[in-house]
């Protein structure tokens, strides 16, 4: 499936909502453009940040805990959050970028991943930017038995979730705000309903799904009841993440999260009927655990980004028999 279409006015690249004309310079995120009159995704095979990571880096709790993924980004994003955490590469120009870019194809990617790790993740920008090598990357994945995560903002087209589908477990999703208006404070242009659609999209196509929030005092925390309301209509077992701000980049101005509000927001969650809320760069013991929602038996402890027990079996709780949320061995 090719992520664009040309036409009179020029080509147009469908891989996010933005639908660029590329005809007339590069794209909204930087990294696709037209080349002597063809299409160019101008970062695809290069590779700016790699490593072997936990799991539960990105954040992703309930898929295969203990488990490693080897995780890549490039340059680009569709979103310019101005308190971006990577801004580095994600706000990056393609021909000033200081740092040196390695180019990896996609079966070389697969073949390191095979020797070191348990998956694969495309993360640290935004993996809509280079949509047609998260696929043939995936594609390769699922072939020699590796699994495949996106963490992504959620702002990619149709087009681009029917070429993941089939090839991408996981997909991590941040969901920033709730409307229009609390997105414009960070990100302008975007239209939430998208994000909210492909949540529901990849939920109701069988993928394991993760959201994250990162609460941002005075911007997005009047959002947190109406997220909250989301998830659970979706599905209340959806593991939600809720992390602290720490300023950033253009951000400076928003203080860190207090802890305080972190903890009203999850036990406002959980309140609610939410069953898996997890409170994210904080050092709160116990914030990070997942403790069966039944009977309340610890079922995985967690010490900063990894898994010290885990006490699920055959995708229950051994103590009540409730099954989990997630995938947890085979």
């Amino acid at each position: 499936m090719k992520l664009y279409v040309e036409t009179d006015k020029g080509i147009i690249c469908l891989a996010c909502p933005r639908a660029c004309n590329l005809s007339s310079g590069r794209g909204y995120c930087g990294v696709r453009s037209v080349k002597d009159g063809k299409f160019s995704c101008d970062v695809c095979e290069l590779v700016s940040s790699i490593a072997n990571d936990p799991i539960e880096k990105k954040p992703v709790f309930h898929y295969l805990p203990g488990s490693r993924v080897l995780s890549v980004g490039t340059l680009g994003c569709n979103m310019r959050c101005i308190g971006c955490q990577n801004w580095e590469i994600a706000h990056a120009d393609l021909h000033t970028y200081r740092w040196n870019l390695q180019r990896i194809t996609a079966s070389e990617l697969v073949a390191l991943a095979k020797r070191v790790s348990d998956g694969l993740a495309w993360t640290y920008n935004e993996p809509t930017v280079w949509a047609e090598y998260v696929h043939d990357g995936a594609s390769l994945a699922k072939e020699e038995g590796l699994y495949t995560v996106v963490v992504t903002n959620g702002y990619y087209s149709l087009q681009t979730f029917k070429l993941w589908e089939p090839v991408v477990d996981v997909f991590r999703i941040d969901l920033k705000g709730f409307t229009d208006e609390t997105y414009d404070k960070f990100a302008p242009d975007v239209k939430v309903s998208v994000i909210l659609g492909n949540i529901e999209r990849a939920v109701s196509s069988g993928k394991h799904v993760e959201i994250v929030t990162n609460v941002m005092p005075g911007v997005n925390d009047v959002d947190l009841e109406a997220i909250a309301d989301f998830i659970k209509s979706l599905n209340p077992e959806i593991p939600w993440h809720l992390t602290r701000f720490f300023p950033q980049f253009k951000m400076q101005n928003v203080p860190p999260t207090p802890v305080s509000l972190l903890i009203r927001a999850r036990q406002m969650a959980l309140e609610k009927g939410l069953k898996y809320v997890y409170l994210g760069n904080v050092n709160l013991p116990g914030m990070e655990n997942t403790v069966c929602p039944r009977c309340g038996n610890l079922l995985i402890e967690r010490k900063g980004l990894f898994t010290v027990e885990n006490y699920v079996e055959q995708g229950s709780c051994p103590r009540c028999g409730n099954k989990i949320y997630g995938r947890f061995g085979g």
